[in-house]
């Protein structure tokens, strides 16, 4: 089986599974009511391997890489899926980077067989990611110790393990989410919470020292990226055809209002915009699966225009509908709130675009 079909095939079936288990009225109940995660949901992917895709065999993966893992996300962001997988993926990434050493053996075939999920407790600035204020590390007689607030991550209410940056003492540290607490933050997009990390004495296990750490930071960040690019893209993707159906069955003075241009010509402008973005995203995911010097370029212009595209699209989304694209009921909204959402999660779309021109330069 090729490549393409086989991405194919894991399209239809991570869709097939999204359509059965995230109607519209169950991803609003889950969200609204403050859950961490849809359980029954990830259970299943986790029963399909979608959290190993990545992971080589060697650590209890698929070893597929991370382009069918991008494809998949893409079907969650269908279905605004209430999963983890975004961070997992970005953990997973930054253990695989980190190389042969025991926290990685330990923990990155738990992060595959989906029985534990990831956080990366970062700071967030405009630019990226960045070690938080505060977040120390302090060497004892039995390890390290971390101590410190990080103020939003993503995802962290529901996961097992954090990837922790300190910033008195650079390195990399991964910390059980038992030995830390979590409150929840008030988001955005309720379909991807964040929460508030306390950490007070918290045993780290440490994956990167200060040579290396901001290398297996950007190899996570990189991931998450593209996952967060390829998540917004399928929100999108769902978005124009909401569009395009309310556009075709909508009537207004005795035509459907698809047949005017001022709609029709918006909603090709949403299709192109979707189209493009996926074919940067692919593209993105490739490279991270087969790295160069210009990877990190190819991911920065991807999510830089995906996330962009998704704002534009999931508003056009909501303005073609109308009054109603306007209502608490109807699901338009929540797809314009994950695209919005997702712009400022990492990065700021502008600040990849002036990344990726440094980096040509």
């Amino acid at each position: 089986m090729s490549t393409v079909e086989f991405e194919n095939d894991l399209r239809e079936a991570v869709g097939r599974l999204v359509g059965d288990r995230c109607a519209p009225e169950r991803v609003a109940a889950l969200a609204d009511a403050g859950e961490p995660a849809d359980r029954e949901l990830w259970d299943e992917l986790a029963a399909m391997g979608l959290p190993g895709l990545a992971v080589p065999a060697g650590h209890g993966g698929e070893g597929l890489g991370f382009a069918p893992a991008a494809a998949a996300q893409e079907e969650l962001g269908r279905g605004l899926a209430l999963v983890p997988s975004v961070s997992t993926f970005a953990v997973q990434a930054a253990l695989l980077a980190a190389g042969d050493l025991p926290p990685v053996a330990r923990w990155l075939p738990r992060l595959a067989s989906g029985k534990v999920t990831g956080a990366v407790a970062a700071g967030r600035t405009v630019d990226g990611w960045t070690a938080a204020g505060g977040v120390r590390a302090v060497r004892t007689s039995g390890g390290w110790t971390l101590n410190g607030e990080v103020p939003v991550v993503a995802d962290a209410p529901a996961a097992g393990v954090l990837l922790v940056p300190a910033e008195e003492e650079p390195g990399l540290f991964l910390v059980e989410r038992d030995a830390v607490a979590v409150e929840p933050v008030e988001s955005l997009d309720p379909t991807r919470p964040l929460g508030t990390v306390r950490m007070r004495d918290a045993p780290g296990e440490a994956l990167a020292g200060p040579a290396a750490t901001a290398r297996v930071l950007a190899a996570a960040e990189r991931t998450a990226l593209v996952m967060l690019a390829a998540d917004v893209v399928g929100a999108a993707a769902r978005a124009l055809d909401m569009a395009v159906g309310h556009a075709r069955t909508r009537r207004q003075f005795g035509r459907p209002i698809g047949s005017f241009q001022a709609v029709s010509h918006r909603c090709a402008d949403m299709l192109i915009a979707v189209e493009s973005a996926r074919a940067l995203v692919a593209a993105a995911a490739e490279a991270l699966d087969e790295p160069s010097d210009d990877t990190p370029v190819a991911v920065d212009l991807a999510a830089a225009h995906a996330l962009d595209a998704a704002v534009e699209v999931t508003g056009g989304c909501v303005q073609i509908h109308g009054g109603m694209g306007f209502t608490w009921e109807h699901p338009a909204h929540r797809h314009l709130r994950r695209a919005k959402a997702a712009q400022a999660l990492i990065a700021l779309p502008d600040r990849l675009r002036d990344r990726a021109v440094s980096g040509l330069r």
